[in-house]
């Protein structure tokens, strides 16, 4: 499950809470893959019984205490395991909610259709958006990382999404056009 492993990845750079964890994740990763917040503690805890990270209690008198995590060389271990896994047999197995909906759209008027359609462009946009302002925050998780040429990689997944999200566009104006065409 890449979720567990994305973590892995992101403890790999640095000790994190579960707080920095799920900001880090939201500011750099969920482009790709979407996790509640609930879903990374859910995961921390499988990881602490994996023996793949560990987490030390940080006391505080005037806030509630925290744990901050690391990865183990178990961790490690299992990153590695994954990353170096070819199997992409649970990549190409594709699940697209709008195309189910796409799919049994003359059920509904065009009209409505059209707006679904429009929507998901605006919504495609925000990403766009929110990855622009990530891009300028490249540097800054890089440093926190302490690892050189990670933004290198990270780039590499930040124009997949720029790709994706800008051909997504396209491919919903294109289905408008096809859909003005039979009013």
């Amino acid at each position: 499950m890449p979720l567990k492993h994305a973590i892995l990845g992101l403890l790999n750079y640095h000790d994190m809470t579960g707080y920095d964890i799920n900001r880090y994740f939201k500011s750099s990763i969920a482009f790709f893959w979407h996790a509640q917040t609930s879903q990374i503690y859910k995961e921390l805890n499988n990881c602490l019984k994996e023996n793949w990270v560990e987490n030390d209690i940080i006391y505080q008198s005037d806030k509630p205490n925290k744990k901050v995590y690391h990865i183990t060389e178990e961790g490690r271990l299992e990153l590695h395991k994954w990353l170096a896994d070819a199997d992409l047999s649970e990549v190409m197995k594709y699940k697209n909610p709008l195309l189910i909906k796409v799919f049994f759209s003359s059920n509904i008027d065009i009209d409505q259709t059209m707006r679904m359609l429009e929507k998901y462009k605006q919504e495609c946009s925000a990403i766009i958006d929110g990855m622009n302002e990530d891009i300028a925050k490249l540097p800054e998780f890089e440093a926190y990382a302490q690892k050189e040429n990670e933004s290198f990689y990270w780039g590499m997944t930040m124009t997949y999404g720029f790709m994706y999200y800008q051909n997504e566009i396209k491919w919903a104006n294109w289905c408008i056009d096809k859909l003005k065409e039979k009013i």
